[in-house]
């Protein structure tokens, strides 16, 4: 036993030639290096990227349906935007659509139409009913 660890160590020792290490690699060790390749993937962690509800419509002030999802149906105020959810952007589009719709008459300034109640929300938003 001992004579062939020995004998294992002097070969090795022998057999390498630019290697730095005791050990020598074996031809089935430089296969399995070769077979080994890095294949890149995705991170598993990355949170997707958070896309804002209304980054592909367009925001008009006539639109009175899509506005008044984004009013508060018992004091006529605007929700935020940690309630919404909606980018920068796309909040103060929502915004000044609103403001312009009150001011065209359009929209009612304190209070929600009755017919838009029951819509469907965008966001979300727990109202009273």
């Amino acid at each position: 036993m001992f004579a062939l660890r020995r004998f294992q160590r002097i070969k090795s020792v022998f057999s390498q030639h630019a290697n730095t290490s005791l050990r020598s690699l074996s031809s089935s060790d430089v296969e399995q290096k070769k077979d080994e390749v890095l294949v890149k993937i995705e991170n598993p962690y990355k949170e997707p990227k958070k896309g804002c509800v209304l980054c592909k419509i367009t925001v008009d002030f006539k639109n009175i349906q899509l506005l008044s999802q984004f009013i508060s149906p018992h004091t006529g105020r605007i929700y935020g935007r940690h309630i919404t959810g909606l980018c920068g952007r796309k909040q103060k589009e929502i915004s000044k659509a609103i403001k312009k719709a009150h001011s065209m008459g359009f929209m009612s300034v304190t209070h929600k139409h009755p017919q838009f109640m029951k819509d469907p929300n965008i966001c979300s938003v727990k109202q009273l009913d």
